[in-house]
This record gives structure tokens, sequence and C-alpha cells, in this order.
């Protein structure tokens, strides 16, 4: 909640951050084998969430959490990011997507005024959102090696919108955004990695049509909400073959945060 909050004094959220990234490595330290941290930064201040993706990757973290939504009116894409994704690739760890449903920053689930229908919108449209704006506004030209990882928005939603990405480039190419040089499909292929739950009955489609390369499992632990326990055995039931269960369980998150 906090990551997206109008912090007057930055310094302050930075100091949150940390105290909150050291516990987060604590925690995990009781079991290194099974947990890995991932560390929030403070957004609100690029050359704080520099000086704390260093800190923090140093400290053990392998991936960076941040929103992607607009936070202190920029967006996920602006240009004033650019030294912070420079510096994010460079440690080579992904970063990691997941919208909070807060009213402290704008939300496609502000049209609605139930918590239900709001949070219906907001996880999927927000991730939605971040993945066309990094593809179009060339974020993975300038770093093709930066990796971003969408979870908890569910993943059926993928095909669609690659779909929809595709169908803008065959009509008008990269006529306003004349610095692309590859087709959406092919950034989502080499630079984004989306989480599904276990039981979306969309899984099989989505991997007959994009694939099995770029697909994560989660279970929203500990939320109400989510599939623990039974997510693991709705995952095994999936009409997918063994060797795409095993991607999406295991290898392909491998590749996504940098794992030996």
């Amino acid at each position: 909640q906090m990551l997206g909050r109008e912090f007057r004094d930055t310094k302050l959220l930075a100091a949150c951050c940390r105290a909150y990234n050291d516990w987060s490595v604590d925690y995990c330290s009781k079991d290194p084998k099974r947990l890995r941290p991932s560390a929030i930064l403070p957004m609100q201040d690029v050359e704080e969430a520099i000086k704390e993706a260093n800190r923090a990757a140093k400290n053990g973290a392998i991936s960076f959490y941040i929103r992607p939504n607009p936070v202190a009116g920029r967006t996920l894409f602006s240009e004033e990011y650019l030294p912070l994704f420079a510096e994010i690739e460079k440690l080579g760890k992904p970063i990691s997507t997941h919208e909070s449903a807060s009213a402290s920053v704008p939300s496609f689930g502000d049209r609605m005024d139930t918590h239900v229908s709001g949070h219906i919108l907001s996880h999927p449209f927000e991730a939605m959102a971040a993945m066309a704006g990094l593809i179009w506004y060339g974020i993975f030209e300038k770093f093709p090696k930066l990796r971003v990882v969408h979870v908890e928005a569910d993943g059926g939603w993928v095909p669609y919108w690659l779909q929809r990405m595709e169908q803008h480039w065959n009509f008008s190419g990269n006529s306003e955004h004349e610095y692309l040089t590859k087709r959406p499909t092919e950034y989502f292929k080499s630079n984004f990695f989306v989480a599904f739950r276990g039981d979306e009955p969309t899984m099989k489609a989505a991997v007959d049509i994009v694939g099995d390369n770029n697909f994560l499992w989660d279970t929203d632990y500990p939320h109400p909400d989510g599939t623990f326990p039974w997510g693991i055995d709705a995952m095994l039931k999936q009409p997918i073959s063994a060797e795409s269960k095993r991607k999406i369980l295991w290898d392909n998150a491998i590749r996504a945060f940098n794992l030996n």
C-alpha cells in the first residue's frame, strides 16, 4: 500500500522500504532452500529506488516488487524511471508487479464503488496496461535484458492482449513508436512472464496459443481469494502436458528469477 502513496518525505519512505526488506531477508533466512525475498522499491524517489535496489540485491533479493499503476504522476514506462531500469538490468533481477487495490493511486478499479467490483478490474487491467506501455514505449529496446513478471493478476488474458497489440501493429506498425524494431509478441516472449493460478480454466488455451515458456504459477498465499492449500493439486489436474506443468511450476521460474 505505501508504495503508491504520495509521500511528502521520500527519505522516510526509503527507510520504510529498507525496514521491510531487511525483515523479508531475515524471514526467508529461516529456510533459504524454500524461501527467497523480493524487495520493495520507493518508486516515488528514483534515486532512493536505485540505492535500495543495489542494497537489496547484495542482501539476497531475487526480484524487485513495484506497483503497475501510475505512482506520483508517473506511469511505469515513464522516462524518469530509465536510470532505475538501467540499474536493475545490470543487477540481472526481474521487476515483479502486483496491483494492490489501494485508493492512494489511480486504478482501473476506481470506476467501481464496491471492493469486489473494483478488485475484478484492478489487478488484470493494471498488468495489461503496464505490459502495453512497457512494450510500446520502447523500454525493452533500451533494456533488452530487463525482465518483468506479472503476478496475481491471472494469466488467461495473455492471448487476447497479444492479439490486440498485434492487430494494432498490423494496421499501423511502429508509425507512432518508430523506435520499435520487433512485433509486440516478440517483446512479450523475450521479456515477460505472467503467473497463473492453478485453477484457471483458460490455462490450456493460453498454452496452446502462446506456448508454455512465459507462464509461471502462484497461489496468492495468504490472501482469502487465493488457492492455498489446494493450488498445487489444481495445477497438476490441468489438461496440459507434463512438460508444460514442469515449465510452469519450475523451469520458467528458474529463468525468470535467474536462479541457480
